[in-house]
C-alpha cells in the first residue's frame, strides 16, 4: 500500500514539474498553446527596405570557414565550397591566408564555386606567377618596346646610388589578375569586407616588424595580394603604409583569427604542403623551404588543434606551384569533404540545438497537421515522420520549420502546439509569398531579357519562390558582369503586396576619379592613361586596360583600381606606389661579327613629374660604338603626340668583300679585301603620333656629319660630308614577345631626302619598306614570311646605302657582304618549339632567303637573285637569345640544270644576348 502511494506521489510530482515544459506560456496566448517559430533576419549585405523576397537567415551561431595557404594545392578549396553549396551549408565568416585569401576573397565577393572553377581554369598561371618583371609588349609604346627588348638588367637609383631590389618581381601580374576579378565581382565593399556576401578577412604579415596583420577593409585586391605575396620572389604589397607579405609566415591556418572575429564553429580546409622527401633536399632551395616548413608545421598543428572540424584534401605530393591540373585539385577537394559531410551537418545542427530557446521543451503523442500545396511528398514525409512520435522535442519541430522554410515558398512558417479534449496537436502554419503579377525594370539590357523571360515563365501567376528569386537576382548580376558591366548593380529587388516585382539597376557610371600614392608624378600623367571616363559607364575591359596603361609607364611598382559605390555615385580610386624613375639598364651581346658588345642606358623617366624622359645611352664593342643623349616623351600632355630630341655619335666598322667564281667546280669564294669605318655625329628631332600602342607615324629632321675612312686596305670610298635630311615614315610592332614571337607583325617604312638647296652637301632620296609577320601553326610551329624593298638615288652616300647578309638577314653571306642603292629580299622561316628543353626553351629554325642588292636601277636583273638556305638551333636564355646557325648561298644561272647551280661556302654564325 505504502509502495503504491509512493508511486502515485511520484507520478503527480512529475506531472506538476513537467506541465510548464509541456505547455510553456507564450505572451498574449492561451496558456495551453505554445508557438515555435524561426528568428528570421535579413542577410547583412542586403537592405530590407529594398530587398524583401530573398531567403532570410535563421542560424543563431556564427560559422567560420578557415582557408589555409598551400599555393596551387589551395585550389582544392573550391571543391569544398561546391559541396557546401550543394548541401546548403552557409557560412558567416571566411578567413583566408595566401591562396586561401584569394579563394575566400573572390567567393566572398560573389563568385560561385562553378564560376571560380571557370576563372581558375582560364588563368594562364605560367604568366601570372612568372618572375619576369617585364611588361607585356602590347601594353608598351614603340620606344618603350625598344628599351625593354634590349635590357637584361635594370638597377634603380637613389640619386646615383644603386638600390638593390628587395625581390625578383613586383608581382604586378598577380595584382592585375586579382584586381580585374575583384572589380568585376557581384558585391563590392564600400566600407569594409563585412559588406561582401560573406564577412571576410585576409591574414598577412608586416615584414617590417614581423607582426600579423588582419585586413578587414580597404581594397580587396590589395588584401588578397598582400596575403599571398611570397617574400623575396615578389615585392611586399603596400597597404596603408605597411609592407605586407604572405600571411603564412604568422598564421598559415588562421583559426585564432576566425575565433577573434566571432566564429562559434570553425571549419578548416587544410591544403598546406607536407614536408619534402629526403631525396628533394639535394636542391639547396628545397632545403631552405624545408627549414621554413618545419617552423610553420608546429604553428599549423597548434591551430588545427583549436579547430572544430578539419577538412584535409588528399593531395599527396602535389606541388604548391603546380597549376597544371586545376580540375583534379577541385575534384580532390570535393572528395575530401563528401567523406565528412554528415559529420559537418550534425555538428552544425548540434550547435544550433544546444542554443535553442526551445531546448528543454517537448510534447508526447502529438497529432500532426501539415497542409500546403507547395510541399513535395518527400518533404512532407520527412516532417511527418519526425513529428509523429511518442516523444517530440520542440527543437525537432524547429528543425522541421527550417526544412519547410528552405523550400522557398513562404514568408514565414511557424508551428502551434496545443492540447485539447482530444489530445496533443502540432499544427504547421504558412504565410505564402505573394503571387507574381508583373516584373518591371528601370533599364533595358537586351542580354538580360532571356533571363527575365525565364523567371517570368516559372512564376508569373504563381507564388514566388524566394530561392528562385535569389537565383534570378544572381543570374542578373552574373549576366551584367559577363557582358562587362562591372559597376551596374541592383539597387532594388522588391515585391509589393500587389505582386509587382520592381528591379532597379544603378547606372554603373564613374562619378569621380580619386588618385592616391603619387607624391612625385603629376595627376595628369595617371589620368591620361585611364580609359575610364567620368560620367560614363565603366566596363571591365577598361579596368584591365587602365591598369596595364598606368603600370606600363614604368613609374609605379604597384597599381590598383577600386570602385567605391554609393547608390548611383561610383568613386574610382586609383592607388599607386611609385618606383624610382632613375634607372640604369645593362645588357651584353656576343656574336661572330661584332664580337663583344655592352650596353649601358642611364635614364630618368619622370623629369618634372610629367613623364618626360632624359637618357644617356652607350653601346660599345670591338667594331662599333654609339653614344647618345635623348630627351623625349611618349605622350605630349594628354595627346598621343610624341617627340624625341637626340644628339649622337656613332661609328661602325664594315668589311668589304669580293667574290671569285670557279666555273669548273660551280662554286664561288668570298674574300675580305678591306675594312672601313663609318662615322656619324649629329642631332635629330622627331615628332609623331602614336598609333595607340602598336606603332608610330613620324616626321624627322636629321643633321649629321658623315665621315668614311679605311682602317684596313684602301679604296675610293673616302668621304666627309654634312647632310641635312628630312624623313617621314612609320613603324608598327605588334609582336607579342621577343625574341621568339608567336604572333604579330613588324612593319617599317620611310621616305627620306637630302637636298643641297636646304644646306646639305649631298642631295639624294631614299625609300624603304620592311614587312614580316608571324603565323602560329598549332602549339609548336610557326611561320614567318618577310619582304624587304628599298630604292635610293645613285648619289646616296655609302653610309646610307642598303646592305644584305648576316645571320638575321641572308644565310650563306657575311654581314654587309653586298651593298647598293636597290634592294629586294624575301624569305620564309619555319620555327619549331621543341617540347623537350635543353636547359632552356629550345627552338629549331629553317629559313629560305631570296634577294639581291644592286648598285643602280640599270643593274637590276632578277636572274641575279641570290638564294640562301640555313638552319638555326636557338635557346631562350635569361640573357637573351642564344643562336647557332649554318647557312649556304647559291646562284642559279641557266634554269634548273645541274650546271646552273653555283654554290658559295658554308658560313657559320653564333649570337648570344639581346639584339642592340
Amino acid at each position: 500500500m505504502i509502495r503504491s502511494l509512493k508511486i502515485l506521489f511520484s507520478i503527480v510530482l512529475l506531472i506538476i514539474l513537467t506541465t510548464p515544459r509541456l505547455f510553456p506560456q507564450s505572451p498574449g496566448t492561451d496558456s495551453s498553446v505554445s508557438i515555435v517559430e524561426l528568428d528570421l533576419r535579413q542577410p547583412h549585405y542586403l537592405d530590407s527596405l529594398n530587398f524583401n523576397i530573398f531567403p532570410m537567415k535563421y542560424n543563431k551561431k556564427k560559422i567560420g570557414l578557415v582557408l589555409s595557404g598551400g599555393g596551387a594545392r589551395g585550389i582544392s578549396q573550391i571543391g569544398v565550397l561546391k559541396v557546401f553549396e550543394d548541401n546548403d551549408i552557409d557560412v558567416d565568416l571566411i578567413v583566408g591566408t595566401s591562396i586561401g585569401s584569394i579563394v575566400g576573397g573572390l567567393y566572398s565577393s560573389g563568385y560561385t564555386s562553378n564560376e571560380l572553377n571557370s576563372v581558375f581554369n582560364k588563368i594562364n598561371w605560367n604568366d601570372v606567377i612568372s618572375l619576369s618583371d617585364k611588361n607585356e609588349r602590347r601594353n608598351l609604346f614603340l620606344e618603350q618596346k625598344k628599351v625593354q627588348d634590349k635590357s637584361l638588367l635594370t638597377i634603380s637609383l637613389d640619386g646615383f646610388k644603386p638600390v638593390l631590389p628587395s625581390s625578383v618581381s613586383s608581382g604586378q601580374q598577380v595584382t592585375e589578375m586579382l584586381n580585374v576579378l575583384a572589380f568585376n565581382s557581384k558585391y563590392k565593399s564600400p566600407h569594409s569586407f563585412a559588406d561582401l556576401k560573406y564577412n571576410f578577412a585576409a591574414v598577412s604579415t608586416n615584414i617590417d616588424d614581423g607582426n600579423q596583420v588582419v585586413i578587414t577593409s580597404g581594397s580587396l585586391t590589395e588584401a588578397m595580394k598582400a596575403s599571398s605575396t611570397v617574400p623575396i620572389l615578389f615585392s611586399p604589397t603596400k597597404v596603408n603604409g605597411k609592407n605586407l607579405v604572405d600571411g603564412g609566415l604568422t598564421a598559415n591556418i588562421p583559426v585564432d583569427v576566425a575565433k577573434k572575429l566571432g566564429a562559434d564553429l570553425t571549419i578548416v580546409v587544410n591544403s598546406t604542403s607536407p614536408l619534402r622527401n629526403p631525396d628533394d633536399l639535394a636542391d639547396p632551395l628545397n632545403t631552405v623551404d624545408q627549414v621554413l616548413s618545419i617552423s610553420l608545421a608546429k604553428l599549423n598543428e597548434l591551430q588545427l588543434d583549436k579547430a572544430d572540424i578539419v577538412i584535409t584534401p588528399d593531395l599527396g605530393n602535389m606541388g604548391n606551384s603546380d597549376y597544371s591540373n586545376v580540375n583534379l585539385l577541385i575534384k580532390k577537394g570535393e572528395q575530401s569533404v563528401l567523406q565528412q559531410i554528415d559529420v559537418i551537418k550534425n555538428t552544425i545542427d548540434s550547435l544550433e540545438l544546444t542554443t535553442s530557446k526551445y531546448f528543454n521543451n517537448f510534447i508526447t503523442n502529438p497529432k500532426v497537421i501539415l497542409d500546403s500545396p507547395y510541399l513535395s511528398d518527400s518533404i512532407t514525409n520527412i516532417v511527418m515522420e519526425s513529428s509523429e512520435k511518442d516523444f517530440v522535442r520542440f527543437t525537432e519541430i524547429e528543425k522541421n520549420l527550417k526544412i519547410l522554410y528552405k523550400t522557398g515558398y513562404y514568408q514565414k512558417v511557424w508551428a502551434e502546439i496545443y492540447r485539447d479534449n482530444v489530445g496533443a496537436k502540432i499544427k504547421y502554419f504558412f504565410k505564402n509569398n505573394p503571387v507574381l503579377e508583373k516584373v518591371t525594370v528601370n533599364q533595358d539590357y537586351n542580354f538580360l531579357q532571356p533571363v527575365i523571360d525565364n523567371f517570368g515563365r516559372d512564376y508569373l501567376g504563381r507564388v514566388v519562390n524566394s530561392v528562385g528569386a535569389y537565383k534570378f537576382y544572381d543570374e542578373l548580376l552574373h549576366s551584367l558582369r559577363e557582358n562587362g558591366y562591372s559597376l551596374v548593380n541592383i539597387d532594388r529587388f522588391f515585391l509589393d503586396d500587389n505582386g509587382q516585382l520592381e528591379i532597379r539597376f544603378s547606372n554603373g557610371k564613374a562619378s569621380r576619379i580619386e588618385l592616391t600614392g603619387n607624391s612625385v608624378t603629376n595627376d595628369d600623367v595617371i589620368k591620361r592613361e585611364l580609359t575610364i571616363e567620368k560620367g560614363k559607364v565603366v566596363f571591365n575591359n577598361e579596368v584591365e586596360q587602365s591598369l596595364n596603361n598606368i603600370y606600363s609607364t614604368n613609374l609605379f611598382r604597384q597599381v590598383t583600381l577600386d570602385a567605391i559605390p554609393k547608390k548611383d555615385l561610383n568613386t574610382i580610386k586609383v592607388n599607386v606606389v611609385e618606383r624610382s624613375p632613375r634607372n640604369l639598364r645593362l645588357a651584353g651581346r656576343v656574336d661572330n661579327e661584332h664580337k663583344v658588345q655592352v650596353l649601358l642606358d642611364l635614364r630618368d623617366e619622370n623629369i618634372f613629374g610629367n613623364g618626360n624622359e632624359i637618357g644617356l645611352t652607350a653601346i660599345g664593342g670591338v667594331r662599333d660604338r654609339l653614344y647618345s643623349v635623348q630627351f623625349r616623351s611618349n605622350r605630349f600632355f594628354n595627346t598621343l603626340f610624341t617627340y624625341n630630341l637626340t644628339a649622337f655619335f656613332k661609328y661602325n666598322d664594315v668589311n668589304l668583300y669580293q667574290e671569285s667564281i670557279n666555273s669548273q667546280e660551280n662554286t664561288f669564294e668570298i674574300e675580305n679585301t678591306a675594312e672601313y669605318r663609318e662615322e656619324r655625329i649629329g642631332v635629330s628631332f622627331l615628332i609623331g603620333t602614336q598609333l595607340q600602342r602598336q606603332g608610330i607615324l613620324f616626321s624627322q629632321v636629321i643633321l649629321e656629319d658623315l665621315d668614311l675612312r679605311y682602317i684596313k686596305g684602301s679604296g675610293n670610298l673616302v668621304s666627309d660630308d654634312r647632310v641635312l635630311k628630312l624623313k617621314v615614315g612609320g613603324s608598327i610592332d605588334s609582336q607579342d614577345k621577343i625574341p621568339f614571337p608567336n604572333e604579330g607583325s613588324l612593319i617599317d617604312f620611310y621616305y627620306e631626302t637630302a637636298q643641297e638647296s636646304i644646306g646639305s652637301d649631298i642631295g639624294f632620296s631614299k625609300l624603304f619598306i620592311n614587312f614580316e609577320h608571324y603565323f602560329p601553326i598549332g602549339k609548336y610551329n610557326n611561320l614567318r614570311p618577310r619582304l624587304i624593298f628599298g630604292f635610293a638615288d645613285k648619289t646616296t652616300p655609302v653610309q646610307d646605302q642598303f646592305s644584305m647578309g648576316g645571320q638575321n638577314s641572308f644565310f650563306g653571306m657575311y654581314e654587309d657582304e653586298l651593298k647598293g642603292n636597290q634592294i629586294f629580299t624575301a624569305s620564309l622561316e619555319y620555327r619549331f618549339n621543341s617540347p623537350v628543353k635543353l636547359f632552356f626553351d629550345t627552338y629549331l629554325k629553317l629559313r629560305y632567303d631570296l634577294g639581291r642588292v644592286w648598285e643602280n636601277t640599270e643593274a637590276v636583273r632578277f636572274k641575279d637573285l641570290r638564294h640562301g638556305l640555313g638552319a638555326t638551333l636557338a635557346f631562350d636564355t635569361p640573357i637573351g637569345e642564344a643562336s647557332f646557325s649554318v647557312g649556304k648561298t647559291f646562284l642559279i644561272q641557266k634554269g634548273l640544270n645541274k650546271d646552273s647551280f653555283i654554290f658559295g661556302p658554308y658560313v657559320f654564325y653564333y649570337s648570344i644576348g639581346y639584339n642592340f
